[in-house]
């Protein structure tokens, strides 16, 4: 078994030749590039188990030689935008997948099928590869540039990338050479891998939002160590929700994208104390810059799911309301393309394989002791940390939730930020404490968040129907009916608000019970 680690770069057919005449592959590589053809098949059962379980396996024709290859998801999974895979590889007679070749039989007998008769082709791809062997510092990593066609009964897909995998050394250095390549070579990162996209189009399947995965943080950490953790699972998360994003379809695939963008602005904050504060401010600074390109699409989905169509269900003849939602979705389409755009932009990615870059280097440890010796605030205990963040964020909500009832629009919107940042720290560090209490606790915080969070929608509301009218456009009778509908929304969710508050006020502080 080999454990292979790489990172795929999605391109533009143009882009290759730029990449290959690189002055960097010249000074890095160990000898030519070597192309081949590559013909692979992919199986599956009928019901995709392999599939299901996470599996691929394919046999590649390279002229008249037939390999086989079984690849499944390391435990780690991955170490940032790259990916990690464990392989079994074996040179085999026939077409078909010969099973009795994986030589570990613990994986073999892990294997959903009986026997290789239950396996039929799933799809095809025919790639050409070019290979180059670079050596980075310390580190041995093969260039792959690929380009081709991944074919299914259900259609194709054409493949144009650039892999890089990890030969031997430190997964750091694919980062480096990704940015290094990228100053001169625009590109994007490839999170799927062929077999992934394959099954995709098989299925006919189209990405979906993804909300972010529970977390579970280990006492034993460092603070850095936490902190990393917390990153590479925010930066996952937004990831995720990038293709469903550039679709645009389902509203909630930006709304998870921001998300994941606000989570990780949110560990930034909450570990202020720890991380060196030019790195901080860099890395907020872009996110914020993402954050900012990201939000039109939110609001106009708010808007128009929120307030414009409820409002049509109430007023269905009302042409005002029709002609606001018209101009409103054609506003929309227009944030959807900055969101597209923003996604495919250089500045994007390189904020990115920075963080990756820095992540898996260490970041804050990269010019001092990695094992825990070295005293600074990154060394401290997980826990110690948490507790700190979580009191000085439960005062902050508490002060305002105290006196919700004199509270302006400002500081009721400063509220709802506190809240939001509060939930974030207690659902980061939720591990380390009683879980019940814990999510309690966040719970009640979302609720808070969410009623304040309609007052929040009718101030963005007011500020889209401005622009739509300093535009020009001609809003008749709609701006008198939603000044009406917001002002009953924010007035039916007051009490709540209030009585959420107060409640806010008794909870009790979770991270004290150990």
């Amino acid at each position: 078994m080999n454990t292979e680690t790489e990172l795929k770069l999605r391109m533009k057919p143009d882009e290759l030749g730029r990449l290959r005449r690189h002055p960097l592959l010249r000074e890095l590589r160990l000898a030519a590039a070597r192309t081949r053809k590559l013909h692979n098949v992919y199986f599956d059962t009928d019901d995709l188990a392999l599939r299901k379980n996470r599996i691929a396996l394919r046999v590649r024709h390279v002229g008249s030689h037939r390999i086989q290859t079984l690849k499944a998801p390391d435990q780690d999974g991955s170490v940032g935008a790259a990916h990690r895979y464990r392989e079994w590889e074996a040179p085999i007679l026939g077409d078909r997948p010969d099973l009795d070749r994986i030589e570990d039989g613990e994986m073999r007998e892990s294997l959903p099928v009986a026997g290789a008769e239950e396996l039929k082709e799933a799809f095809v791809s025919d790639i050409t590869r070019s290979t180059t062997a670079l050596v980075l510092e310390d580190s041995k990593i093969e260039l792959a540039v690929d380009t081709g066609e991944i074919a299914t009964p259900n259609g194709s897909e054409r493949v144009c990338e650039a892999e890089l995998e990890l030969k031997s050394g430190r997964p750091a250095r694919l980062y480096e050479l990704a940015l290094r390549l990228h100053d001169r070579v625009p590109f994007t990162v490839e999170y799927r891998s062929k077999a992934s996209r394959g099954y995709d189009l098989l299925l006919g399947a189209k990405p979906q939002p993804t909300k972010a995965a529970p977390l579970d943080l280990d006492a034993g950490l460092t603070a850095w160590q936490g902190f990393a953790v917390i990153a590479r699972q925010c930066l996952q998360h937004l990831r995720a929700n990038e293709d469903c994003s550039r679709l645009g379809e389902d509203p909630e695939g930006v709304h998870q994208l921001r998300v994941g963008i606000r989570r990780l602005r949110a560990a930034f904050s909450l570990f202020a104390g720890v991380l060196p504060a030019e790195q901080r401010e860099h890395f907020v600074s872009e996110l914020r810059w993402a954050q900012q390109s990201f939000a039109p699409a939110r609001d106009w989905d708010v808007f128009i799911g929120e307030t414009l169509r409820p409002l049509l269900e109430r007023l269905p003849d009302d042409d005002s309301v029709l002609g606001l939602i018209e101009l409103a979705e054609r506003a929309r389409g227009e944030a959807y393309e900055l969101v597209a755009a923003t996604l495919d932009e250089r500045r994007y990615t390189r904020l990115q394989l920075q963080l990756d870059l820095w992540l898996e280097s260490g970041g804050v440890q990269s010019d001092a002791a990695v094992d825990g010796t070295t005293p600074g605030p990154w060394n401290r205990p997980i826990g110690d940390v948490a507790r700190e963040v979580l009191a000085v964020r439960h005062r902050k909500v508490r002060k305002l939730a105290k006196q919700f009832d004199e509270l302006q629009d400002d500081r009721r919107h400063q509220l709802r930020i506190n809240a939001k940042k509060a939930r974030y720290a207690a659902e980061f560090f939720r591990g380390l404490f009683p879980r019940k209490t814990a999510q309690q606790y966040a719970r009640r915080l979302a609720e808070m968040q969410d009623c304040l969070g309609s007052m929040n929608d009718a101030v963005v509301g007011r500020r889209l129907v401005d622009d739509l009218a300093a535009a020009g456009a001609a809003l008749g009778r709609a701006n008198d009916l939603l000044a009406g509908w917001h002002a009953a929304r924010i007035a039916g969710d007051m009490p709540r608000a209030a009585r959420i508050s107060k409640k806010i006020v008794k909870l009790d502080r979770f991270w004290d019970d150990l």
